[in-house]
């Protein structure tokens, strides 16, 4: 795979640390070509001889898949296929850590006769052979896993490659087959055998995970045992899989605490979808006392998550057997880290509103820049660009954040901006509009650059810059609502009994609770002085949800961002 001066392939075996002492593993940029990925796919010494001569040719659609029948030993299905008339009837598929430029796909399908399942295919020092399974119908195929682990340049001696996979008996499956193109293979035969495999957890593939649910404050905790696990994601180890769900934002702490033995082989991320493509890298990693890992991934946006559990038999880096794993969540009471490790693109300039700041990258977490600042009244739009101050790709995105609401989060809806590129990634244009609601005062807002990454604000990356800016919330008249009261609520969040705290000069003030709506749920008069404690005891009254509370006074306004659980 030769060097891309403009697109770059993003490698998911970076993805992976191998003891928690060598720390948090990022993404890497491409190599000259394919680089081999760590493989544990056990190969058999002798193959056997296909049966008949060369097949395929016309199987080139799911719709016209040759059937396969599923024996009890790879050597009583396989058979050697031709692929030299094969077209491209789905997208190439990122599949262990690598995307080929074509995919002149095979398609095959059999029905399960057991509760495990392997697809083995071995190809030639040409054809570099790429596994993809699929449940469901050719018209609604569901991907299950997929396996493409060796290289033929560098294992010279290795160009099998092998998926298990659990199935339910009588079900049937797709697997279509193709080769990497670069370089395009000469010799475009492989053989193919379909056979009964040792039953697989149903964790086995993400898709068998069943997500549970994360609130605030609470923990769950998975127990499993990894030792039959096979590789169906492509990635580099043997995983089985578990999910979770918020439904709002929160730091999530994933630590496997308390195995025994210790599993020194753990995965760098989580996953946002399912197959496994989008890792999501932790802010923080830390060892438990036990040697085990803990890891914090920070402001994390509602959505559903997977988890691997590597299977290793290696004694350096041992990762099998029983298990338990905790998954705990909290509200975010600060903003979250951001970080990278090597400036390429890099920020280079930022232009919005009143800020006009250019800089050069400085690698590591977010740079703070909140000492500059810019107006915008609410329900106004300010345009923003950002130059690139590196080497421009056409994978590079910019996103910026703006904590309208003020929870120390950048998870709100409304929140997050994507700018584009029209001079292939030298600047990037967008428009920053704040909500007619957006609470008044000095609010962060991040700008992050980056390659090939989901618009997350927090956590890791390999490559970028991200840097933290200030922009002044005004009413919507344009008149700042800044006030000299000191007061504080707490604890925030309640269950609708909370205290509001005064610190400011002698004053009569109107406290009053707005909801998400802007429609007044709770009013009362006050004659405050400094250090008065004001108890509200709305538990019941108010629904869980978020609320504004405003403290009105003749001189000035101001407000605050509570939460009722």
């Amino acid at each position: 795979m030769p060097m891309m001066t403009i697109s770059r392939i993003t490698l998911l075996a970076a993805v992976f640390a191998v003891a928690a002492s060598e720390g948090n593993a990022q993404h890497t940029k491409p190599r000259p070509a394919k680089a081999r990925t760590a493989s544990i796919v056990a190969h058999p010494s002798v193959q056997t001889a296909p049966l008949g001569g060369l097949r395929g040719g016309g199987n080139d659609e799911c719709a016209s898949a040759i059937g396969v029948e599923v024996t009890a030993e790879c050597g009583g299905s396989m058979a050697m296929y031709d692929a030299a008339a094969a077209t491209e009837s789905m997208d190439p598929i990122l599949c262990g850590g690598f995307t080929s430029s074509e995919a002149r796909d095979l398609w095959f399908t059999f029905v399960a006769t057991s509760t495990g399942t392997a697809v083995r295919v071995e190809g030639t020092l040409s054809f570099d052979p790429v596994i993809e399974v699929f449940g469901g119908s050719c018209g609604d195929l569901e991907p299950i896993g997929c396996a493409d682990e060796t290289y033929p340049p560098f294992d010279f001696e290795n160009t099998t490659e092998e998926l298990s996979f659990p199935t339910r008996i009588g079900s049937t499956y797709f697997v279509r087959v193709y080769s990497f193109w670069e370089p395009p293979p000469t010799d475009h035969t492989f053989t193919f055998c379909v056979f009964e495999a040792p039953s697989l957890p149903e964790n086995d593939v993400c898709s068998g995970a069943v997500p549970a649910t994360i609130a605030p404050g609470a923990t769950v905790t998975f127990t499993g045992d990894n030792t039959n696990a096979s590789n169906t994601e492509g990635l580099p180890l043997p995983s089985v899989w578990h999910a979770f769900s918020i439904a709002e934002c929160q730091d999530i702490t994933i630590d496997l605490c308390g195995t025994t033995p210790a599993f020194l082989n753990w995965s760098t991320a989580i996953f946002a979808d399912c197959p496994a493509t989008t890792p999501i890298f932790p802010a923080d990693v830390a060892a438990c006392a036990d040697g085990n890992v803990s890891q914090l991934y920070s402001g994390l946006p509602p959505g559903t998550y997977y988890y691997p559990v590597f299977r290793d038999e290696a004694e350096a880096t041992r990762a099998v057997g029983p298990y338990t794993v905790h998954v705990s969540g909290v509200v975010p009471v600060a903003y979250c880290e951001a970080s990278f490790t090597a400036c390429d693109e890099t920020i280079g300039r930022v232009v919005i509103g009143s800020i006009d700041n250019t800089s050069d990258c400085q690698p590591g977490s977010v740079v703070d820049h909140t000492d500059m600042s810019t107006d915008i009244a609410q329900g106004e739009s300010l345009a923003i660009t950002v130059e690139n101050g590196g080497r421009p790709y056409d994978a590079n995105s910019v996103f910026v954040w703006v904590d309208w609401d003020q929870d120390a989060s950048f998870c709100g809806a409304d929140e997050l901006f994507v700018l584009q590129s029209t001079d292939e990634g030298l600047t990037f244009s967008g428009q920053v509009q704040a909500p007619s609601d957006a609470l008044p005062g000095p609010t962060r807002m991040r700008v992050r650059m980056g390659y090939e990454f989901d618009p997350l604000a927090c956590g890791g990356a390999e490559f970028g810059e991200i840097e933290d800016y200030t922009v002044n919330v005004l009413l919507g008249s344009g008149i700042a609502e800044r006030s000299t009261m000191a007061w504080s609520v707490f604890p925030n969040p309640s269950d609708g009994r909370m205290t509001m705290r005064y610190n400011g000069s002698d004053a009569d003030v109107v406290i009053e609770l707005f909801d998400v709506s802007g429609r007044s749920v709770h009013q009362e008069r006050q004659r405050l002085s400094a250090d008065r404690n004001v108890v509200l005891d709305l538990a019941g009254v108010l629904a869980a949800g978020s609320y504004t509370m405003s403290l009105d006074t003749a001189n000035g306004r101001d407000a605050r961002r509570v939460i009722v659980r």
